[in-house]
């Protein structure tokens, strides 16, 4: 059986391997089987330890395969928290600390903002204790209010997908625009406060909007404390310079992760909302981030088996002209969208049907077709392609109604 990862997805979509003669990382170790968990229908990965370092882990781990989990709180808990607290306690502030500092966030932030993203769909630990590790113990020492991230993604992001209700959606966005990233990005970092509790509260969820509400507002006080009281230097490059870049980091991506919506079909989800990046170095180091569409159409699939699950799916992506690219990440199409250099994210694209079965587009109709899918709809463009009465009774006649009534619309149902 050939392990299917994306060091070697290229080769797998070249040389068409038979997806059941394949199997996902972790499932190469002879004593790999998949078990229940806890008694639950999740099935996890269980093997014997290779070194002792597994062997102290792997009795903490739900799935042997979130190895690479752990390692990220487990890093920040040895470095950001002692250097934090060291600065805290220091009358004066070595500059080359602040540096060392700022460095050891940088190199750890992205592998974190992952971390807590797996996490979140799918518990790491067997221990409810160490559940919290991660979103309370070291999401601040990242720029991550407590609890927070849990409610936004899984309970609002995920079930929204990209919708109007969306509080982050990309829709209504012109996504090759610097301005509108802008107002994206400013709407987030200054008033998640309210959007959050908001939309819960629309959606009679109250325990999460209060929820929401204080996660936001009591990290933002606990913070703002010790910052003014005790020590403002520490709290400002420990805590509120990771806030910031966390911040945006986490909307850049999402803006390019649902940068390239299907015209036809914008609130279809998944593959017409998504784009998948294969064989890069980022998803080596991040769970295999890139394979976003992948993760819409099941977020509970465990990240090591995106690759094998693209590869038996390639016709689908395929038929619905899922957009492909290889060898960048999202900071990359992040930067070439705000160029409005089209040309370069076109040379990335890839062509996931099988090698001559068809005459893959030209860069410049690649060109073409990608800024038609950067386009900013209205709700006359969704009500011209869905219809009203779909769009009242997927999002409710209020919303929809001051929505195109906004945009001047005089029409009925």
């Amino acid at each position: 059986m050939r392990v299917v990862d994306d060091n070697n997805i290229i080769q797998a979509l070249n040389e068409d391997w038979a997806v059941d003669k394949t199997t996902t990382p972790g499932f190469e170790y002879p004593d790999a089987r998949l078990v229940s968990c806890d008694g639950s229908v999740v099935k996890v990965l269980d093997r014997e330890p290779a070194n002792l370092y597994e062997r102290m882990v792997f009795p903490l781990l739900r799935d042997r395969r979130d190895l690479q989990v752990w390692n990220v709180p487990f890093c920040a808990t040895l470095t950001l928290w002692p250097s934090f607290l060291y600065m805290f306690m220091s009358d004066k502030i070595h500059p080359l600390h602040i540096a060392l500092h700022l460095f050891a966030c940088w190199w750890q932030i992205t592998a974190f903002h992952l971390a807590i993203h797996v996490s979140s769909h799918r518990r790491v630990f067997k221990s409810s204790l160490l559940d919290k590790w991660i979103p309370v113990f070291c999401a601040p020492v990242f720029g991550h209010t407590v609890y927070t991230y849990y409610l936004h993604h899984i309970k609002m992001h995920h079930v929204a997908d990209n919708s109007p209700y969306d509080i982050s959606s990309t829709l209504f966005y012109q996504r090759d625009s610097l301005v509108g990233f802008l107002h994206y990005f400013f709407r987030f970092y200054l008033l998640a406060f309210l959007d959050l509790p908001r939309y819960f509260m629309k959606h009679n969820q109250n325990t999460r909007a209060i929820q929401a509400f204080l996660g936001e507002l009591g990290t933002f006080a606990v913070l703002g404390y010790f910052t003014y009281y005790y020590n403002t230097m520490a709290m400002v490059w420990c805590f509120w310079v990771p806030m910031t870049a966390s911040r945006f980091g986490m909307m850049s991506g999402n803006w390019v992760q649902h940068s390239f919506l299907d015209p036809k079909d914008p609130l279809g989800g998944g593959l017409h909302n998504s784009i998948t990046i294969i064989e890069s170095r980022y998803n080596l180091q991040n769970y295999n981030d890139g394979y976003h569409a992948s993760h819409h159409l099941n977020a509970q699939r465990h990240w090591s088996e995106h690759p094998r699950e693209f590869l038996s799916k390639r016709q689908l992506y395929l038929d619905t002209d899922a957009i492909v690219l290889k060898g960048t990440d999202y900071d990359e199409v992040f930067g070439y969208l705000m160029a409005g250099n089209y040309a370069a994210i076109a040379n990335k694209m890839i062509d996931v049907a099988v090698p001559g079965s068809r005459k893959f587009m030209s860069v410049e109709d690649r060109v073409a077709w990608l800024q038609s899918r950067t386009k900013k709809f209205t709700w006359m463009d969704l009500e011209r392609i869905y219809g009203v009465e779909f769009l009242v009774g997927k999002f409710g006649e209020a919303l929809v109604e001051d929505g195109l009534k906004a945009e001047g619309w005089t029409g009925g149902k």
